[in-house]
């Protein structure tokens, strides 16, 4: 039986695609180049679980934390919320993507490693290209500490020794994922987390114990996505669309989505500028302010700023912590950025 669709990478984007070409009847290999379940730097985070489960609901079965306290900092202001629904559900990258990848096998898709694809479209979800290839990228390093302590509040501390960026604590069942997220250029990013971990330590976030020899994982991250979605008969997903939210870093919702809308691009023969339209028109407003991202003083001015009304002000302080969770339906960059200069 010929291959209709390849699809190059099984993570979120690529086996979400897989998953829904299959369910649709359609012959689709999926193709990665290691071997599953393997490990991918990443904090293991999905925002707004409930919108997941709307759009995904398959995700209800995969275990995982639901957390709905977040704490922002910067410098010496912070402030934390306690939401009424969840922020975000903490999952492990190694497991999640496994059991996409089996949901896809599951619905009908082949997978093998490292084989050349032989369907007639192509959907390539292989993760992020050279930086040079987006108008913005970054890069974050990221590891899961074994704790013996329970934690239910998600850390955000911006400007931490000035990076351009944040770092965080997102609690898990068991663990902690600690990480450190900038844009590039970003010098002395080993010397900042491995600064960032003492800083957990004395916090009593951290123990000497549990953060043992300060290991972490590196990523690059995407930002803006590609001038094209698609060549002739390739439809470009997740990561290696550029589809990552600035300003948070959050990339799982985007990848899958895209996936998703590839699948169907293929599977209803829409022409592939139709796919296009529809991620600028799903996700297209998260996308949009990398350049506003892009310049280092503007953005520790604004997150500065950002944290001490939200310390003075509960109000925007809901507004900011549901903002970056992705708790609204559009992005509120706007009543944002209003409410800081005004």
């Amino acid at each position: 039986m010929a291959i209709e669709v390849s699809v190059l990478g099984a993570g979120p984007a690529g086996s979400t695609a897989a998953y829904e070409l299959a369910q649709r009847g359609i012959d689709v290999e999926l193709i990665d180049r290691k071997h599953f379940p393997r490990d991918k730097p990443c904090a293991g985070g999905l925002f707004n679980p409930e919108l997941f489960a709307e759009e995904f609901p398959y995700i209800k079965e995969l275990a995982g934390k639901l957390v709905y306290n977040a704490r922002m900092c910067c410098v010496s202001r912070r402030f934390e919320v306690t939401s009424p629904k969840p922020l975000v559900k903490t999952i492990f990258r190694k497991d999640f993507d496994f059991f996409l990848m089996k949901k896809a096998v599951e619905a009908g898709a082949s997978f093998a490693v490292g084989k050349k694809p032989e369907g007639k479209f192509t959907i390539d979800a292989t993760g992020a290209k050279n930086p040079r290839t987006y108008a913005q990228a970054g890069i974050c390093l990221v590891n899961d500490f074994r704790i013996e302590h329970g934690l239910d509040t998600v850390h955000v501390h911006y400007c931490y020794r000035g990076i351009k960026g944040y770092c965080w604590v997102f609690p898990k069942t068991g663990y902690v994922n600690v990480g450190v997220g900038a844009y590039l250029p970003q010098r002395n990013i080993r010397e900042i987390y491995a600064s960032y971990v003492e800083f957990l330590i004395k916090e009593k976030i951290l123990s000497e114990k549990e953060a043992g020899a300060k290991q972490y994982k590196a990523k690059i991250i995407p930002f803006a996505p590609l001038n094209h979605f698609f060549t002739d008969r390739t439809l470009f997903a997740g990561d290696a669309a550029g589809f990552v939210r600035p300003g948070t870093g959050e990339g799982i919702y985007f990848a899958m989505l895209s996936g998703k809308l590839a699948a169907e691009t293929i599977a209803r023969r829409r022409e592939f500028h139709w796919y296009e339209k529809m991620c600028r028109k799903r996700f297209g407003d998260y996308l949009v302010s990398a350049r506003v991202w892009k310049k280092r003083f503007l953005t520790n001015l604004i997150m500065k700023k950002a944290v001490r009304i939200g310390s003075k002000s509960p109000e925007f302080a809901h507004m900011m912590v549901e903002d970056f969770f992705r708790l609204h339906t559009h992005p509120l960059a706007g009543e944002f950025i209003k409410r800081i200069f005004t």
